[in-house]
């Protein structure tokens, strides 16, 4: 997946699902997102809760899944 496939979008972590993953409202727009947390965001230990502002990567052929790429201070 390349830079070029990928819709960069501001959400509210709503709901913490089971096996890492979230369910993210996106900001902006009524849409629910299930994302999951990007690799050097488990590496580096970042924990997300429920209320954090967060940063999501989503593919344009299937926007209703995404990548958590950073959680706002």
């Amino acid at each position: 997946m390349t830079n070029n496939d990928t819709i960069v979008v501001e959400g509210i972590v709503e709901k913490m699902l089971g096996g890492g993953n979230y369910q993210v409202k996106l900001i902006g727009m009524d849409m629910l997102v299930t994302a999951y947390s990007s690799g050097k965001m488990k590496k580096f230990n970042i924990k997300i809760i429920e209320g954090d502002k967060v940063q999501i990567e989503l593919n344009e052929y299937d926007p209703s899944k995404g990548r958590i790429i950073y959680r706002f201070k």
